[in-house]
């Protein structure tokens, strides 16, 4: 039983969703998502500096952008993929607020994801922190006909879609959400979405031949808002695991509002 994650108590009372079962990848600014973990957590530029965090920190009293955050996951046969910022321009805005650090996207801010398109299936956990006012894809996987994307908002009913299939986002505390598309057991084997575990079946939709991933892009539309963490599952992690390092991580984040 997973009793609590926190800054703390990390590897030491339960596991952190990078060490529950192997992710696809794993992105954090405020912390390690796997116990054995001793990497950076992301990239900074500060002027035309660039250095990494946590080894260096940030002067937030200046301008500070967001180069790269890197992929923390131990998955056996997958490399390591960075979600990294094309260029100057795309690079999203480093703030901290209430001890938190927080990339906060503009139009035209996104950081790629290339190289594990090709890995992704019809069976997903995506796990993000991440607040705008109105629903925009805070984070996007698309080609030529198919899409995901993890929409938050505290103005209206967020978005979680898996192309003709759309779930409502309600709020949540922390402003963690944990969507899962795939196979309820509970439900008769059938298929469902279903945002911090309330959800509902599905037509099936299959998703294949993904060709972009993304934080902050979802083809054509951009995110205008905030992102502090986002790991994403395949079929290996069952639905109630989902459950748990959701419940987790949104203790973790109880303060981000």
């Amino acid at each position: 039983m997973i009793s609590r994650v926190g800054v703390v108590a990390d590897g030491t009372d339960g596991h952190l969703p990078a060490d529950f079962i192997n992710p696809i990848f794993a992105y954090s600014l405020n912390r390690k998502l796997r116990y054995l973990y001793d990497g950076d957590w992301f990239r900074f530029r500060e002027g035309d500096v660039e250095k990494d965090y946590p080894s260096n920190t940030p002067d937030f009293d200046n301008e500070v952008r967001l180069v790269r955050m890197y992929d923390q996951k131990e998955k056996y046969g997958v490399s390591k993929v960075d979600a990294i910022a094309p260029s100057v321009a795309e690079q999203p805005i480093l703030i901290k607020r209430n001890n938190l650090i927080v990339a906060v996207f503009e139009q035209g801010h996104f950081l790629e994801i290339k190289g594990l398109e090709s890995l992704v299936v019809d069976e997903f956990h995506i796990l993000a922190t991440c607040k705008s006012d109105y629903p925009r894809p805070a984070f996007g996987m698309w080609g030529n006909s198919q899409s995901v994307t993890v929409e938050p908002s505290t103005e209206a009913v967020g978005k979680f879609t898996v192309n003709r299939n759309r779930g409502g986002m309600l709020t949540s505390t922390g402003n963690t959400y944990g969507c899962f598309y795939g196979f309820d057991a509970s439900q008769n084997k059938q298929r469902v979405m279903s945002v911090n575990d309330i959800g509902h079946n599905v037509k099936t939709e299959t998703v294949a031949s993904i060709d972009n991933i993304a934080i902050g892009r979802k083809d054509s539309r951009y995110y205008n808002g905030e992102v502090l963490e986002v790991v994403m599952h395949l079929s290996d992690l069952e639905q109630h695991n989902g459950s748990t390092i959701t419940n987790n991580t949104i203790e973790y984040y109880n303060g981000y509002q």
